[in-house]
């Protein structure tokens, strides 16, 4: 009689290997997701400063000209080159631009400073 060597796993191994990969999933997917919500909210601060020294640049350049304002619009920025575009907020959401101060704010409220 030939000796014959089983080779493989054992089911009680399977199931251990998938309970583990089930822990390591409840355990990683939540931080992915609250990692996606932090980038989308870092973005968007970003985007905000951009508009923001935009707006400064336009000042500067309106004060050096006689006429200290900010500009009117974001589309003024744009039009000016000071910006290449109109940001879009990444989680959604619509900026407010204030020209009397410069200032920008972001509807979603996790993405204000």
């Amino acid at each position: 009689m030939k000796d014959i060597k089983q080779k493989g796993f054992t089911l009680i191994e399977l199931i251990i290997v998938m309970v583990i990969i089930g822990i390591l999933t409840a355990v990683i997917v939540p931080r992915f997701l609250d990692l996606s919500s932090a980038a989308e909210a870092a973005a968007c601060k970003q985007n905000q400063a951009s508009i923001e020294s935009a707006a400064n640049i336009g000042y500067s350049r309106f004060a050096l000209s006689g006429s200290a304002r900010y500009p009117a619009t974001m589309a003024e920025m744009v039009d000016s080159g000071w910006l290449d575009e109109t940001p879009v907020c990444p989680g959604g959401g619509t900026y407010t631009y204030a020209s009397a101060t410069g200032s920008v704010s972001c509807s979603v409220a996790k993405h204000n400073n």
